[in-house]
This record gives C-alpha cells, structure tokens and sequence, in this order.
C-alpha cells in the first residue's frame, strides 16, 4: 500500500493539533522510533513491575493491563503496539509515562490517568533547544509524513508528523494518541462457537 498524497491543508491542521509544552520535551525510545511528550502532558514517569499489572484478556493486546496506583486504577497501553509493530517483548520492569488532565484534549476518548507503556525515556530538550535543533537543521527535514502501521485486526492507517533532527525522527505522542481507534479501549465479546 502506498502512502496517501497529503494536502498543506492537513499538515497545518496536524501542526495545530499538538499541544506546546511549558518549557520541556521528553524524549522517549519506542522501538526503532523517538517519541516526545511535551511535558504538560506528562503527570509522572514511573517504572512498574510486569508481576503487578493485572490483565484484560477481553481488550486488544494493545491495552497490557490495569495497576492500581494511588487509590486509581491506571490502564496501560503499550504504544509498540499502538505504533503498529507486531511483537513487543515485555520486561520485567516497564517505563510507564502515565498522562495527565491535557492528553483529554486530544481526543474523543478520555485519557487522562492512562499510563503509556515505552522502552526507555531517555533525555529531554527544552522548547528553546528543540526550536534551535529544527531551525538548525530545516534544510534536513524530510517529508513530514510517514506511513506507520496500524493495530492488529485494524485496516486504519496512522499518518504521523515526524521531525527529522540531528539525524533522528521524533513523533510527537499526540500524533499517535489523536489516532488510536476507539475499539481498543471496548472490550470484546466471547463469539460463541456453532
């Protein structure tokens, strides 16, 4: 499948969609590709042991499981999965982003509270470094849009605003978590047999 044509109208509609942190980027590895997180959308970074989660065996695979954290339950979505890869190895200790009150905003579903399962967290840049890294390097941006691979069981493709800096891409978490199908967060049905 080809990646679809994509008109100036919908980058800068893509553009418009992200939300500007108060002074930071965390930057997080997920798989081959680097994930920012602006900081308001960040409530807490924390690691979790895989033997305290609690599984959801009626949601997609995408959804790992539910832990109670601070008098709450916290869902864990396992953005590999999310991202569209096939497989994810699963640790012993997982890198949880959990997001805050803003991630609301980006889409239909609420997602506040819901903790975001990456391989590892590692750095961040201020809004000041990451506007100079990017202006630095514009004549090195590539085309905006990559093609990612969507859930399991779903057709949808995700398109995704990448910044092509310093060498590395860095997507922009509200890219993905604007484009995740509601079905995920449904539980599944038993099809009883015939």
């Amino acid at each position: 499948m080809s990646t679809p044509e994509i008109s100036k109208v919908n980058i800068a509609e893509r553009l418009d969609g992200l939300i500007a942190p108060s002074n930071r980027y965390i930057v997080t590895k997920v798989g081959d590709r680097s994930v920012t997180f602006p900081d308001v959308l960040v409530s807490e970074i924390m690691i979790v042991e895989r033997n305290a989660i609690l599984a959801l065996p009626f949601y997609e695979i995408a959804i790992m499981g539910v832990i109670h954290h601070q008098a709450s339950i916290m869902p864990l979505l396992l953005l590999r999965l999310v991202m569209g890869e096939q497989r994810a190895l699963i640790t012993e200790s997982l890198t949880v982003v959990r997001l805050s009150k803003v991630a609301d905003e980006l889409s239909d579903t609420k997602l506040s509270g819901v903790g975001v399962v990456v391989d590892r967290v590692f750095g961040s840049f201020t809004t000041e470094e990451y506007q100079d890294i990017s202006q630095r390097n514009s004549s090195d941006i590539t085309d905006p849009y990559v093609e990612s691979a969507s859930l399991t069981n779903s057709t949808k493709k995700i398109n995704q605003i990448v910044a092509n800096i310093r060498k590395n891409e860095y997507t922009p978490i509200e890219i993905i978590l604007s484009s995740i199908p509601t079905h995920i967060w449904q539980p599944q049905r038993w099809q009883p047999s015939r």
